[in-house]
């Protein structure tokens, strides 16, 4: 099994290769590559209807800021169906239960939300891939790249921003898989978050990964290994919702509220090609911002230039804002950003 500071330079060289645009996406059969993230989607999912009732554990190492180990933890997972499940977290800083009943969340009384990458460990376990119709809304395209000795076939779920040109790989999410295959290796969040997956089992015909390994902005966040994978009769005393809350849901913030909740930002580069044809306005895009205040997920709403887009696309992906809380809450927010391009910049 490779060591900790392998898988970092792994992690290190793929998140420089995304951030340096290395290739352009080139566009292959689009019904094909739908076809084939169809099928990781359903050979990854672990939360489907045709799966049984399981118990899952998952042991988490979370890193601080600066890659320093910060506090290890679980998380448990029980699972009846789409309608039932239950999380159990127990960390040092945080422990608190939350159950899934149909389209509600409740949680432990006066719990906030669970450390942000311990949710994101547990949802590579269960459901790594993008849903089916994110899938079929998109026009994915495919490069072929090599990390280390390992040839990957990576696919962006790119969207339309009104141009016909290539799209730089990796400036939406991008899921890479080896060659020739819909094993998932690698998963790519705008530029900005990593996923790795090492080694992989098989539980109920899906694969599984049997450890997770997530990076940001090229520094070591989170590590998770499956301890736990059984199936198991599911009883309905477990999904009971007695001493829990109902969870504070996404909430809608306007443009210039969030604005002032900005942390940094990266200017955006003013394509030469659009300042030569004295091409300037607005781009506004439709953004979901995470409850630790990165960027989740990016929609051209308006534009005066398919080249602007691109830009302010580049640009966003890679801010970072202020959690957004409601009543003490970190919550994910359902947000617009305006990116203006004039000239004299």
């Amino acid at each position: 099994m490779p060591t900790r500071n392998s898988v970092c330079r792994v992690l290190i060289a793929f998140t420089a290769m995304l951030c340096v645009h290395i290739g352009l996406a080139h566009a292959d059969d689009p019904q094909a590559l739908k076809d084939r993230l169809r099928a990781a989607e359903k050979e990854t999912s672990l939360n489907a209807e045709d799966v049984k009732p399981f118990y899952l554990k998952l042991s988490a190492q979370l890193f601080d800021a600066k890659g320093k180990p910060s506090e290890q933890g679980t998380v448990e997972v029980y699972w009846k169906d789409s309608d039932r499940q239950k999380r159990v977290y127990t960390f040092p800083s945080y422990t608190a239960t939350e159950v899934h009943v149909g389209n509600k969340l409740f949680r432990t009384a006066d719990a906030k939300s669970p450390p942000e990458m311990a949710m994101v460990l547990a949802e590579q376990m269960l459901h790594p891939m993008p849903k089916v119709d994110q899938i079929d809304t998109s026009q994915p395209q495919i490069q072929k790249v090599t990390l280390g000795k390992a040839p990957l076939d990576c696919i962006m779920l790119a969207r339309s921003i009104g141009s016909s040109a290539p799209i730089p790989m990796g400036l939406f999410p991008t899921y890479c898989f080896d060659a020739g295959s819909s094993v998932l290796r690698v998963t790519s969040n705008y530029g900005g978050e990593v996923m790795l997956r090492n080694l992989t089992s098989t539980f109920q015909q899906r694969r599984i990964a049997m450890d997770v390994v997530i990076s940001e902005k090229q520094i070591e966040a989170a590590e998770g290994k499956l301890e736990k994978l059984e199936q198991r009769d599911a009883l309905d005393a477990e999904f009971a919702t007695d001493g829990l809350l109902p969870a504070v849901s996404p909430t809608k913030v306007a443009a210039g509220v969030i604005a002032a909740f900005a942390l940094s930002k990266v200017d955006p580069i003013y394509p030469a090609i659009a300042r030569a044809e004295h091409v300037q306005g607005t781009v506004t895009l439709h953004a979901i911002i995470a409850k630790d205040g990165h960027i989740q997920d990016l929609k051209v709403m308006s534009s005066p230039d398919p080249n602007l887009s691109i830009a302010a696309i580049d640009a966003v992906r890679r801010w970072r804002y202020k959690p957004y809380t409601l009543l003490g809450d970190p919550v994910e927010v359902d947000t617009t950003i305006n990116v203006n391009f004039a000239f004299g910049r």
